[in-house]
């Protein structure tokens, strides 16, 4: 097993006489936070939408006339999804790169009298606050203590991509919510929970196929077959490997002790295979989600080599930078993107190696499917509630910069949401 810290949660000051906090005061903390940030996200987004679309002017602006659910939050892919909840897939519209769990999931909430946009949106901010519950719920099973959690939490929160959450019609809310679902599931080893909606999250992105690798690494490490010592002894590199080390820094692979009940996580692979079945009977091409992203979305194939080492931005650096935006967006986005490589080993050996791999996993999926790093920003999000942590330990004494981290984050956010929403065009 990895050596991870994993102590019992410290209970809070909102705990019942008996000693087990109540539901409402457990929750209490994200619930309340996730509100605040989604009203600023929602006001904003009106107000840019109001100036842009309906030339509004003055103070009137900051105080939109008439509410609709979808102004400033409906953009760029929105369409496919909903397209994909209205019409379904049909030969002529191409819309098979966009996978079918959230927009099938409009569907359901448009059959029960909702209209597609008011769905969307609305599934998007149901999301994004189960994604919200669950970080906190994943925080306290690993025994984060309050003060980093809350710091964590908000970092998590106004991380400047995670508008996305905040009833933006994309399917990034839903995997964001899937992927730490199925790692709460796994490590309460609740193996066919975290089976069944690891199934959820390959359904509803290609990013999302990186579940499978993180629940194989973290069943073969609860199976005993990754040992990490907690400090490595003092001899030579030759000295360790002649032991029986499979790395110089300790760490040994062995045979692992797999049980029945590890089998349940190959059910994660439903929701790849059935939108791959259904393709083939649709198609004829079980692989078409790859074909239409390759041919008509310009990211570039994983089988060429000018993908990998990003041959658009060293050829043609400026090809999608119109303005400043563009330029923040990618420098943004990259950095986001380093952290989450350089971080990856940090939080494996505090949390397991499999978080190692789902971080990795992403950021792999990004660098060898997509020539621009740009989206990373918003990929990576199922990664950031870890790497929020990272970062919590490192502010959380350190008051003035835990201060203008959150001023930065919270800034950056705003100013994506009002972007998205028509202020100007980044691309997403």
């Amino acid at each position: 097993m990895t050596v991870g810290e994993s102590p019992s949660p410290s209970l809070e000051p909102d705990s019942l006489p008996g000693g087990s906090p109540s539901v409402f005061l457990r929750y209490r903390t994200p619930v309340l936070s996730w509100a605040c940030v989604a009203v600023a996200i929602l006001w904003v987004q009106q107000v840019a939408f109001e100036i842009t679309y309906r030339g509004a002017r003055g103070l009137g602006a900051l105080v939109p006339s008439e509410w609709h659910a979808y102004a400033g939050r409906i953009g760029w892919d929105s369409g496919v999804y909903l397209r994909i909840a209205e019409y379904g897939y049909r030969p002529e519209d191409g819309l098979e790169a966009g996978f079918p769990a959230y927009g099938l999931a409009i569907r359901a909430l448009h059959a029960v009298g909702l209209d597609i946009q008011t769905a969307a949106v609305l599934l998007s901010l149901a999301f994004g606050l189960a994604a919200t519950l669950l970080f906190w719920r994943w925080m306290e099973g690993r025994g984060i203590d309050p003060r980093t959690r809350r710091l964590a939490l908000w970092l998590f929160l106004v991380y400047p991509y995670a508008f996305m959450m905040f009833g933006v019609a994309y399917s990034d809310p839903m995997l964001l919510a899937a992927v730490l679902a199925v790692a709460v599931c796994a490590d309460d080893r609740r193996w066919w929970l975290a089976g069944l909606l690891g199934g959820v999250a390959t359904a509803t992105r290609p990013t999302g196929l990186v579940v499978l690798v993180y629940l194989a690494v973290a069943v073969f490490d609860d199976a005993g077959g990754l040992v990490v010592p907690e400090r490595v002894a003092a001899s030579t590199v030759a000295e360790r490997l002649r032991a029986g080390w499979s790395t110089a820094r300790g760490i040994r692979l062995r045979r692992p002790a797999l049980r029945p009940p590890h089998a349940w996580v190959l059910l994660a692979g439903w929701g790849i295979g059935a939108y791959m079945v259904f393709l083939w009977r649709y198609s004829g091409d079980p692989f078409r989600f790859w074909t239409v992203q390759d041919s008509d979305y310009g990211h570039g194939s994983i089988l060429d080599f000018r993908t990998w080492i990003h041959a658009s931005f060293l050829v043609e650096p400026g090809l999608e930078i119109h303005h400043i935006g563009d330029v923040v967006n990618e420098l943004a986005a990259t950095v986001v993107f380093v952290a989450t490589v350089v971080c990856a080993p940090w939080i494996g050996r505090r949390f397991g190696w499999a978080y190692t791999a789902l971080m990795w996993g992403f950021a792999l999926m990004i660098w060898f499917f997509d020539r621009w790093l740009a989206p990373a920003g918003r990929y990576l999000l199922p990664v950031v509630p870890f790497l929020a942590v990272w970062l919590a330990t490192l502010l959380v004494d350190r008051p003035w910069s835990r201060r203008l981290t959150l001023a930065g984050f919270a800034a950056g956010s705003l100013t994506l949401a009002a972007g998205f929403a028509g202020a100007f065009e980044i691309h997403w």
